[in-house]
């Protein structure tokens, strides 16, 4: 479980890394995250590239960086990250994420039903390692 917990922690910190650096791009953040600190796991990283990066990881937008801001995901505690990962959930089962007002311009934004279950896969599995 720990080795879990550490490769998901890792994964997080080489998107986040890579967002970071302006010359990155976000295929190659991904490889830096895959290393760093609270890692996003790659399947996880891949919806939420497609579907919450352009809004939750700066630039991004200020009232979507208010509530989460995946630039700075491997600075969050384990129990942070259990947490948003959590409220992603919320979110995406209120179908609420992505905005509506977003998916009108990117219908690719949304969640199939795959990735929904991936996600919640994942922030269960952070709130797994929290016990």
């Amino acid at each position: 479980m720990k080795n879990l917990i550490k490769v998901a922690v890792s994964f997080s910190g080489f998107l986040f890394a890579a967002l970071l650096l302006p010359n990155v791009s976000i295929a190659q953040s991904a490889v830096i995250a895959v290393t760093g600190r609270g890692a996003i796991p790659e399947n996880v990283m891949k919806i939420a590239e497609k579907s919450c990066v352009s809004c939750h990881s700066e630039p991004g937008n200020a009232d979507a960086l208010s509530h989460l801001n995946l630039t700075n995901w491997d600075k969050y505690s384990p129990d942070k990250q259990a947490s948003k990962a959590q409220a992603m959930c919320i979110m995406i089962s209120k179908d609420k994420m992505p905005p509506m007002t977003y998916r009108g311009t990117h219908p690719e934004s949304v969640l199939t039903t795959d990735e929904i279950k991936a996600v919640y896969a994942w922030a269960q599995s952070l709130q797994n390692a929290k016990k």
